[in-house]
């Protein structure tokens, strides 16, 4: 299966909006990535306004994080290593079962990626 179809595939009935939605919204005010090795949607922002992440309206002049709010494929983690458009002192996500943003600093999750795809 595509990568970009296991991606549509965390999406149901009590998702806030629709993959087709979170698509526009990360092609239009963020990152996206469609590849046949993964399938990334991130969007920088600054770690102080992380609540205004979904407002379209919203402006993050100094992004200081990464938020990769979908990832999925072949090491989908460790490729963004490569494909973020430049670095930020954080990158942060949130599991599937809650809204919390996990920070990590750029420097700790290139090493624990580096671990896990180690270990894979």
């Amino acid at each position: 299966m595509r990568p970009i179809d296991l991606a549509q595939l965390e999406y149901d009935g009590n998702s806030p909006r629709t993959f087709v939605e979170d698509f526009a919204f990360f092609t239009k005010t963020g990152y996206l990535y469609a590849g046949e090795d993964c399938f990334i949607m991130a969007k920088p922002i600054e770690r102080k306004r992380e609540h205004y992440v979904f407002d379209k309206d919203a402006v993050f002049e100094h992004p200081d994080s990464w938020f990769v709010y979908l990832a999925s494929g072949e090491n989908p983690l460790h490729r963004f290593l490569a494909l973020a458009p430049f670095k930020t002192k954080w990158v942060c996500w949130h599991r599937r079962t809650d809204d919390q943003l996990r920070y990590y600093l750029w420097e700790t999750y290139e090493r624990k990626v580096k671990k896990w795809e180690a270990h894979t």
